[in-house]
C-alpha cells in the first residue's frame, strides 16, 4: 500500500517520547499507511484529567436547566434522545445502561491517547417533552456539534480497513477493546471528524467513539449464555482476557465475528498498550469512574479486574 508519511518533525517528536523498542516498528508502519498516525493516536500528556474528560468541566452540560427535546433515539440498544439546552447547544442523550460505561471507556482511551469527543454523564437532568416524568435518569451527554476544536462528523471507518493497519497504536486500540470487553466493534461505532484547526497533531480525527457495550460480558466469549454484555460487573469478573500465543500471535478470549481484526495482534502489541495503562494513577483510575457516576466500590471492583488483565499482559511472551 502506497501512503504518506508523516512530516519528519514531527515523526520524529512522537518517537522520541516512545519505548525505545517500539520507536523502529511505529516509523516503519508508519510509511505503509495513507495518513498521518496523529489522527488516530498521539502520545499523550502525563497527567491527564479523567473526571473532566478532553472538554474539561467548562464544556459540561448544565444540570439544572430544563432540555428541550426535539428527537427520540430509534434503533440502537439504549433509549435517548436529541435535546436542545437553552443556549442552544444541541446534544445526543444516551440513557442507562450505557449511560456509565461509554463515559468511562472513552476517558480510558483518551487517557492513553486516542482521540475522543467531550462526553459527560448526569446523574439526573430535566427535560421538556421525554417519555417519563422529570427528573430524567442517568444519561450520557455527548454535544452533537461542539465548540471543541469545530468537531465535524465525516462519517465512519471500519477496523478492517482502516489507514492504520499494521501500526501498532491501532493494534493497542483493538486490544483495549478486548480488556474493557466490547464486543460491538461495527463500523458505524466509529467516526471521523473534521477539525477546524490542527489539535493534537491533526485536523482529522479518527475516533472509536461508541463504546458503550464495555464492562460486562464479552459477547459470549466465556461460552456463558447469562449476564449482561455492559455494565455488569460479576460478569466483568469472569470474562476472561488472554487464550494463548499461536505461531506468534495472541489469541483472546472475545467474540468469533471479529477474530480477523486480531489475527496479527502480537505479545509485544499486548505489552505496549499494557505498559501504557499501567501508567495510569489510582487517582486518574478513580476519576474516569467517578465521571462515569459510578460508586466507589463498584469502580474499584472493575479497577482491580483491569489491573489484573494489566498485569497479564505484560507478561505476555516476556
Amino acid at each position: 500500500m502506497r501512503g504518506l508519511r508523516v512530516p519528519v518533525a514531527a515523526a520524529t517528536a512522537m518517537l522520541a517520547l516512545l519505548d525505545a523498542r517500539d520507536a523502529a516498528m511505529l516509523a516503519a508502519a508508519q510509511t505503509a499507511v495513507v495518513a498521518p498516525l496523529s489522527e488516530l493516536w498521539v502520545e499523550p500528556e502525563p497527567g491527564r484529567d479523567l473526571f473532566s474528560g478532553p472538554g474539561g468541566a467548562k464544556l459540561a452540560p448544565n444540570p439544572s436547566v430544563t432540555y428541550k427535546v426535539i428527537k427520540i433515539k430509534e434503533g440502537g440498544f439504549s433509549e435517548g434522545y436529541t435535546v436542545l439546552d437553552p443556549e442552544q447547544r444541541q446534544w445526543s442523550i444516551k440513557l442507562y445502561p450505557e449511560a456509565r460505561t461509554e463515559v468511562v471507556a472513552s476517558r480510558i482511551a483518551w487517557a492513553l491517547g486516542y482521540h475522543q469527543p467531550p462526553a459527560y454523564t448526569l446523574e439526573q437532568w430535566l427535560a421538556d417533552g421525554a417519555q417519563s416524568e422529570n427528573p430524567q435518569p442517568v444519561a450520557r451527554f455527548r454535544e452533537e456539534k461542539p465548540a471543541f476544536h469545530g468537531l465535524t462528523e465525516m462519517g465512519s471507518w471500519s477496523y478492517a480497513t482502516s489507514p492504520f493497519r499494521g501500526t501498532r497504536p491501532l493494534a493497542g486500540l483493538l486490544v483495549l477493546n478486548v480488556m474493557l470487553a466490547n464486543s460491538d466493534l461495527k463500523d458505524v461505532n466509529n467516526m471521523i471528524y473534521a477539525l477546524s484547526e490542527t489539535r493534537e497533531g491533526a485536523r482529522r480525527w479518527y475516533v472509536a467513539r461508541d463504546l458503550g457495550q464495555t464492562f460486562g460480558r464479552a459477547g459470549g466469549a466465556t461460552g456463558s449464555n447469562s449476564g449482561s454484555l455492559r455494565d455488569d460487573v460479576e460478569e466483568f469478573d469472569r470474562t476472561k482476557f488472554i487464550k494463548g500465543t499461536k505461531n506468534g500471535k495472541v489469541e483472546f478470549d472475545f467474540p468469533a465475528k471479529y477474530k480477523a481484526f486480531f489475527e496479527d495482534i502480537t505479545p509485544a502489541d499486548v505489552r505496549w498498550i499494557c505498559g501504557r495503562l499501567s501508567r495510569l494513577s489510582d487517582q486518574q483510575w478513580s476519576d474516569a469512574f467517578r465521571a462515569g457516576g459510578y460508586a466507589e466500590p463498584t469502580a474499584q471492583r472493575y479497577i482491580r479486574r483491569l489491573k489484573q488483565k494489566i498485569a497479564e499482559g505484560l507478561e505476555l511472551g516476556s
